[in-house]
C-alpha cells in the first residue's frame, strides 16, 4: 500500500466544490469520526484533484453505516435523500443545487458475465479492488485511520502518473462490459492509453460473448453518456475509438457510416431538442436503422414500430418528394417525432430537406389568426382552416411577406373581384 500525505485544505481547493457541498463534507467528516466510521472519497474525485481537473461527480464512501450518519447529518444540514439502490448507494440532493453519490464500502461478485452484481458490506479494501480502473482505484481519507492521506493499493497513482487505462483484473470487463466504454471515455477525456492489460481484458470477454450478454437498458445508458457526460469536440476522437476496439460490433450493433457534417447536425440536436428527445436521438446516431439494433438499444415495440415505419415510407417517397408542395412536404416531416427527424437528417438523401425544414419552414406561420377571420364574419370551423392553410402555403413559396399581404389576399379569398 502506498500513502501520499496530503492536507485537507489542499484537497478540497484542488476539488473545487459549491460551498453547499464543503459544508456537507466538513460536517460528515466530523460525525463519522466522533463515531469512528471511515468515511473517505473515491474515484473521480482524488483523480481529478491529482490531475488539476474539476471533477463531475462526487463520490462520498462509508465503512460503515450511512443510515445512522445521515441521520444525525440531518440535525444540521439541510439535504434530500432523491434514491436508495439495492447496491448500497444513496443520491442526495444538497438545497436542489448539487448531487452527492453516497456509498457503502462493498464487496461484490458477478453470478455471470455481464450481470448485475451481487453486493454485501466490505471493508474498504474490498471496496477499492471491486473498482474498474486502477486511477480510479484511490481513495482519500476523510477521517482516521487515514486522515488527510491518499492510498494507492494497486498502483493507480504511476498509471495516473504515466497516462494508463489499466483495468483491475483481467476479467473485468466479462464481469461488466460497460466497463471497456467507461475506459475509452477516460482515454479521450485525459489523452491517456490502453494498456495491454486493456486489450487482453477485452479479447477475454469478447471470446465468451459477454459484451452480447449486457443488458438493452445498460448499453443504451452507457453510449448515452457519450453524449451527455464528454465534450462535444472530443467525441470524432470517441466515436473512431469505439470502431477501433469493434465494440459496437461486440455488443451486436450495426454500425452507420458517420460523415464529418453529421457532428454539425449532432450540436445543433443538442440545442433544439429536449433532454428525452435528444438522449433517444443519440441512441440512433451511431447505428442503422434496423430491428435488430433498435431492440438492442432499448427501443420499445412502439418505438421500433414507429421508427421502421418512418424510416421505410420515406425511402418509398423519396423518388417523388419534388413533387410535392412545399406545405405537402412540411405537414408530412410536421408528423415525424423530433428524435427521429434528427436522426432521418443524417441521410445524405434528406439532410438538406430536413434542414431547411427545421430551420425555416416549421417557422414558417400565418400572421394573420383564426380570430381576425372570424371578426370577418367567416364561421369557426373547416372554412378557417382552409385559409389558414392556404396562407401559410403562400408564405412558404414566398408569395406573401408581410401582415397587409395576407390580409389582402384573404379579402381577395373572401370577395373576389368580379
Amino acid at each position: 500500500m502506498k500513502v501520499l500525505n496530503y492536507s485537507w485544505s489542499d484537497f478540497i481547493e484542488g476539488l473545487k466544490v459549491p460551498s453547499v457541498v464543503f459544508e456537507f463534507l466538513n460536517r460528515a467528516k466530523v460525525w463519522a469520526t466522533k463515531m469512528g466510521q471511515f468515511l473517505y472519497l473515491a474515484g473521480g474525485p482524488v483523480r481529478d484533484v491529482l490531475l488539476g481537473r474539476q471533477t463531475q461527480d462526487i463520490d462520498l464512501v462509508l465503512e460503515g453505516s450511512w443510515e445512522s450518519l445521515l441521520s444525525t447529518l440531518s440535525k444540521e444540514i439541510e439535504f434530500k435523500i432523491i434514491s436508495k439502490s439495492q447496491f448500497l448507494t444513496y443520491k442526495l440532493s444538497l438545497n436542489s443545487l448539487y448531487v452527492l453519490d453516497l456509498v457503502t464500502a462493498r464487496k461484490e461478485f458477478y453470478p455471470s458475465p455481464a450481470s448485475l452484481p451481487v453486493v454485501a458490506r466490505g471493508s474498504f479494501i474490498e471496496d477499492i479492488h471491486r473498482r474498474d480502473f486502477t486511477i480510479n482505484a484511490l481513495i482519500y481519507g476523510l477521517t482516521p485511520p487515514y486522515e488527510d492521506k491518499i492510498l494507492d493499493l494497486v498502483e493507480g497513482l504511476s498509471d495516473l502518473k504515466k497516462g494508463l487505462i489499466r483495468p483491475l483484473h483481467q476479467n473485468s470487463f466479462i464481469d461488466d462490459p460497460t466497463r471497456a466504454f467507461r475506459g475509452v471515455r477516460y482515454k479521450v477525456r485525459f489523452n491517456f492509453s490502453y494498456t495491454e492489460e486493456f486489450n487482453k481484458a477485452l479479447e477475454l470477454a469478447a471470446k465468451i460473448s459477454s459484451f452480447k450478454k449486457l443488458s438493452p437498458s445498460r448499453l443504451a445508458q452507457e453510449l448515452k453518456l457519450f453524449f451527455t457526460k464528454e465534450a462535444m469536440e472530443a467525441l470524432p476522437t470517441l466515436l473512431r475509438d469505439l470502431q477501433n476496439l469493434r465494440l459496437l460490433q461486440r455488443v451486436g450493433l450495426k454500425e452507420r457510416r458517420i460523415k464529418s457534417s453529421d457532428f454539425n447536425l449532432l450540436r445543433k440536436a443538442k440545442e433544439e431538442l429536449d433532454s428525452k428527445n435528444f438522449e433517444k436521438f443519440v441512441r440512433l446516431f451511431l447505428v442503422e436503422l434496423e430491428e435488430t439494433t433498435l431492440k438492442r438499444l432499448a427501443f420499445s415495440d412502439r418505438e421500433r414500430a414507429l421508427i421502421l415505419k418512418w424510416a421505410q415510407f420515406l425511402r418509398e417517397v423519396e423518388s417523388s418528394l419534388q413533387d410535392l408542395s412545399i406545405l405537402e412536404r412540411v405537414e408530412l416531416l410536421e408528423k415525424i417525432p423530433p428524435f427521429l427527424l434528427f436522426r432521418l437528417g443524417l441521410e445524405e438523401k434528406w439532410e438538406d430537406t430536413i434542414e431547411l425544414f427545421w430551420d425555416h419552414w416549421r417557422k414558417v406561420k400565418p400572421a394573420v389568426t383564426g380570430e381576425e377571420l372570424k371578426a370577418l364574419g367567416i364561421k369557426e370551423g373547416k372554412v378557417i382552416g382552409s385559409i389558414l392553410k392556404r396562407l401559410r402555403q403562400e408564405k412558404l413559396e414566398g408569395r406573401l411577406t408581410t401582415i397587409e399581404e395576407e390580409r389582402a389576399f384573404v379579402r381577395n379569398l373572401i370577395f373576389p373581384k368580379s
